[in-house]
């Protein structure tokens, strides 16, 4: 077993692969507060097409309002480390 610490996170790989894991959460989300909204909500009022455009726009706001937090934290945690002089540690085992 091999133990790495991890001292920084390079954010460039962060953005590559978090939006599209946001994009995918909203799209879900999206279909249940848009396409199947409780009685009552606004949403069960509009049209498919204003529902398409909500849907939308939901999804590119959550996306956009997520990613902001996240390149904060990976931000900050570079920081940290770099004035902590420490990291997580990674165990790895090599596959068999």
């Amino acid at each position: 077993m091999s133990l790495y610490i991890v001292k920084k996170i390079q954010l460039s790989s962060v953005l590559k692969v978090l939006p599209v894991i946001y994009v995918v959460s909203a799209a879900l989300l999206g279909l249940f507060v848009v396409f199947f909204p409780q009685t009552g909500s606004l949403s069960a009022e509009f049209s498919f097409g204003q529902k398409m455009v909500a849907w939308i726009g939901l999804v590119v706001i959550y996306t956009v309002i997520a990613i902001i937090p996240t390149i904060i934290m990976v931000w900050l945690y570079n920081f940290v480390t770099s004035k902590l002089n420490n990291g997580i540690v990674i165990s790895l085992e090599p596959k068999e």
